[in-house]
């Protein structure tokens, strides 16, 4: 568990997990970009394109603030595993809003995810972030996180895995054979064994 004096936004776990991946599965890139559109009418046609536009109406309706797709093609995601190819994001207290709250709601039933998405939903009501600047910075963030979850099922991706920064101090691991176990029981959905 993360000691109480521990930040929840310390870079130094930022930096730690890209090596704890890299020492588990070779390859990491870190903040890699995909030529990905953000624009659900560009997957009308593929089987996410209804859930998609289900997730943006929604998400519009929340707060009435329907016009947060800003950026054409998806940010960069935060670190990217080459083999087998999937997405590890680094989600901190700022991802866990209302706004994605109402997008995890929305998700397709069954479909495969690297995280508990009821778990997430529950840190959403718990942490309850909130980020008015600019005014629908909640909104595009959980926007941007669907597309993370969701669009690399489209290209051969393995579910994208969330870590939740709050977990452990992720600063503190190491590449020992046990935090490395941990590691891999999280990025293949199974709790961090408590020390």
């Amino acid at each position: 568990m993360v000691d109480s004096q521990h930040s929840a936004h310390c870079r130094a776990c930022k930096a730690r997990v890209p090596e704890l991946l890299s020492a588990l599965y070779g390859t990491c890139h870190i903040n890699r970009s995909f030529p990905w559109s953000t624009r659900p009418p560009d997957y009308a046609n593929t089987p996410i394109g209804a859930h998609l536009e289900r997730i943006r109406a929604a998400l519009g309706d929340w707060r009435g603030h329907r016009e947060f797709i800003k950026s054409a093609q998806l940010p960069p995601c935060d670190y990217v595993v080459s083999d087998p190819p999937f997405i590890v994001e680094f989600d901190e207290s700022q991802h866990f809003s209302r706004s994605r709250l109402v997008t995890l709601a929305n998700y397709p039933e069954n479909f495969p995810l690297g995280f508990s998405p009821a778990r997430w939903q529950v840190l959403c009501r718990v942490i309850d972030a909130s980020d008015a600047q600019p005014f629908d910075r909640d909104e595009r963030r959980a926007w941007y996180d669907t597309l993370r979850d969701l669009l690399p099922s489209l290209h051969g991706f393995r579910p994208t895995v969330r870590f939740y920064a709050g977990e452990v101090e992720w600063c503190g691991l190491t590449t020992s054979e046990q935090d490395l176990a941990n590691v891999r029981m999280i990025v293949e959905g199974i709790h961090l064994a408590k020390k």
